[in-house]
């Protein structure tokens, strides 16, 4: 349970460098800056979770608690999805899979 103010840290979903790798390089200013404030895209987490997730996915970071990975791995899909990043071939089969996995599909 965090207490302090100074525990938590804002956290995107999708990470700001993650996205520019997968698409969000081309984007216009405006589109970035939007991406970076959008509310479905942040979620108040502790600051030790939000460092050792860095700017990786899910394919290479989950959360630590079990019960909201699917809810996790299915926002980050639909966040990626509407802002038209792009997963490779593998990447896509991969993050199914792992969607399958931790939501029991």
């Amino acid at each position: 349970m965090v207490t302090e103010a100074g525990d938590l840290d804002i956290d995107h979903i999708v990470p700001l460098r993650y996205a520019w790798g997968h698409g969000a390089a081309s984007w216009s200013a405006q589109k970035r800056a939007r991406f970076a404030r959008d509310p479905v895209n942040l979620l108040p987490v502790s600051a030790s979770a939000n460092r050792s997730k860095g700017a990786r996915g899910p394919l290479d970071w989950l959360p630590p608690d079990p019960g909201f990975r699917c809810q996790y791995v299915l926002r980050f899909r639909r966040i990626a999805a509407s802002y038209g990043l792009v997963q490779s071939a593998a990447e896509e089969r991969e993050l199914v899979a792992l969607t399958g996995r931790v939501c029991g599909a």
